[in-house]
């Protein structure tokens, strides 16, 4: 099951991004299992991201609270002990209301109205656990994209006003 906010996404083949020409994209790995941030940091690494890991929302928000605009996506865990990631969700949003966060869970099914809360408080999308890591790879891209573009559109607006 693959949830994703409102919007459409449009195919993400190519590694274009929310971030400056020039400079890579820079992910959060938020999550309490170490082999499932080891993955991931492997998969973004080789994909040209900079990469940053945190093994709970603590330490996710110590990382965030140090440069609250600096990660162009936090991809986070929603089952991790004494803070899930709908608790962490919710103060990165305190912390910088434009944060692109995709929540990443083995457990969707039962957590449904929990992610459609956390959607309708701004959430980019989720990803079922185990995912593939191409599978990955393109959600976290294509959300990327998508938030490219509508950053391109609010400019676009603002020029035209």
């Amino acid at each position: 099951m693959l949830y994703e906010s409102k919007s459409d996404l449009e195919s993400a083949s190519n590694p274009s991004s929310s971030s400056a020409p020039g400079r890579p994209r820079r992910i959060m790995v938020v999550d309490d299992e170490p082999a499932a941030r080891i993955l991931a940091q492997r998969l973004f690494s080789e994909a040209g991201f900079e990469v940053v890991t945190a093994s709970s929302g603590f330490d996710c928000l110590t990382e965030f609270r140090k440069r609250p605009h600096w990660f162009d996506l936090i991809l986070l865990d929603l089952s991790m002990p004494f803070m899930d990631g709908e608790e962490t969700f919710r103060r990165l949003r305190v912390m910088n209301p434009a944060v692109v966060v995709l929540l990443s869970s083995g457990f969707l099914g039962q957590a449904e109205n929990r992610i459609e809360r956390m959607l309708a408080g701004g959430l980019a999308g989720a990803i079922r656990k185990p995912h593939r890591p191409d599978e990955l790879l393109h959600q976290v891209q294509a959300i990327l994209e998508r938030v490219k573009i509508s950053h391109v559109g609010c400019d676009v607006a603002r020029m035209t006003v």
